[in-house]
C-alpha cells in the first residue's frame, strides 16, 4: 500500500523491563483501520540500520508492504 510519511522519531536506550538495549525508527501515517470512520494514525518500528532516520522524508510518499505475521517488509520512496 501507498503512505504518506507525516511524521518520524528515533528511539534508542536500554529498556527499564527486561535490561536490553532498543535502537529503531518510528513513522506515524494514516491509513484506513477496521471500526475505523475515516483514517486511524498509525505507527511504524523500522530498524535504523536498514532504514536511517535521515532518509526518510516526512510528507513523501513510500511504498509500505507487510508479510504474514505483519513485519514490514518493504519501505521504499515512491519516485515520481
Amino acid at each position: 500500500m501507498k503512505i504518506t510519511v507525516s511524521g518520524k522519531a528515533h528511539l534508542e536506550g536500554v529498556s527499564r523491563k527486561t535490561n536490553n538495549p532498543f535502537n529503531f525508527n518510528q513513522i506515524y501515517y494514516l491509513s484506513p483501520a477496521r471500526g475505523v470512520e475515516g483514517l486511524a494514525a498509525k505507527t511504524l518500528n523500522l530498524d535504523s540500520t536498514m532504514y536511517p532516520l535521515s532518509g526518510i522524508q516526512v510528507g513523501k510518499e513510500y511504498l509500505l508492504e507487510f508479510d504474514d505475521r505483519g513485519y514490514p517488509v518493504t519501505f521504499e520512496l515512491v519516485q515520481k
